[in-house]
């Protein structure tokens, strides 16, 4: 278990890098002949002598259109450009899931979270006897009329896109509070399960103990 745990710890390590790693050899192989392509149909050669120093240009490029498009996610009219080229993807059938997935994918491994949540837990859901893992939200605290005070909003999330997941009321002291981060919980939702802790934790020990009697 430790093995197979540390293997995937490894790759899910690794693994960002050698997509950088791959993305900036391909931008390095490929961009100069663009460039060149992009300068002839403009009527300009390349002298012999300058051609070797076109992939750097090119990755300087690829590094300087990243930079803006972060810049003007930053601001208003840049942020409603984006969401309206979102919502042109998410039209399509096939590309919005493959989209989807990309972008929670994304916002998970580089910590840009849209939405905070409090804590990570664990529920007995979707029956007696099965816990599944959840994210606090909020107390709801009487604001669901006629739902009564001490219940809590947590959201039940599916692996890989965890935002895609169903928002559940539960009773508050059915909630048992997980002792690992949001992100290692993250993590957990988006790898299907195979990445969890390091530490199993105390929640999890205490369940393990005292088993829920069956129905």
């Amino acid at each position: 278990m430790r093995l197979r745990q540390r293997l995937l710890t490894g790759l899910v390590t690794l693994l960002p890098l050698l997509v950088t790693l791959y993305f900036l050899g391909w931008v390095y192989a490929y961009s100069g002949g663009y460039i060149q392509a992009f300068l002839r149909f403009l009527g300009l050669e390349v002298p012999q002598a300058y051609r070797p120093a076109l992939p750097f240009v090119g990755l300087l490029l690829a590094a300087a259109f990243i930079y803006l498009v972060g810049a003007l996610a930053e601001h208003y009219l840049g942020r409603r450009l984006i969401v309206s080229l979102e919502r042109s993807l998410l039209l399509l059938p096939i590309v919005r899931d493959i989209y989807k997935a990309v972008q929670q994918i994304a916002h998970t491994l580089f910590g840009q979270k849209e939405v905070k949540f409090s804590r990570a837990a664990v529920i007995e859901y979707p029956r007696r006897g099965l816990y599944t893992l959840c994210f606090v939200v909020q107390p709801v605290e009487g604001r669901l009329p006629p739902l009564p005070e001490g219940y809590t909003a947590v959201l039940v999330p599916t692996s890989p896109v965890p935002a895609s997941g169903v928002v559940i009321l539960v009773p508050s002291e059915e909630v048992i509070p997980l002792e690992i981060s949001v992100e290692d919980a993250l993590k957990y939702v988006v790898s299907a399960g195979f990445l969890l802790p390091e530490k199993p934790s105390k929640a999890f020990s205490a369940l393990q103990q005292n088993p829920t009697p069956p129905a």
